[in-house]
């Protein structure tokens, strides 16, 4: 189980964020007295949560290709 700051570490956010995001409950958490603690599908749960959908699909063969010219042209 995570605490707030193990938390705040594994999504890259600030322990006051986790924090606001418990008294809101905008996060799924377990209390253990004052404690506030997390299983890891709880923050799955949140990561989930925050995807976006893709709306408009990937072009990769759009991608401008980058022409590599041989050392022996510049001779």
């Amino acid at each position: 189980m995570f605490t707030i700051a193990e938390a705040a570490s594994y999504l890259n956010v600030p322990q006051r964020w986790v924090a606001e995001a418990v008294r809101t409950r905008r996060v799924r958490c377990t209390r253990i007295g004052k404690h506030v603690r997390f299983r890891p599908e709880h923050l799955e749960e949140l990561i989930e949560a925050g995807e976006q959908p893709v709306l408009v699909p990937a072009n990769l063969t759009a991608l401008p290709t980058r022409r590599v010219s041989s050392a022996r042209s510049r001779l």
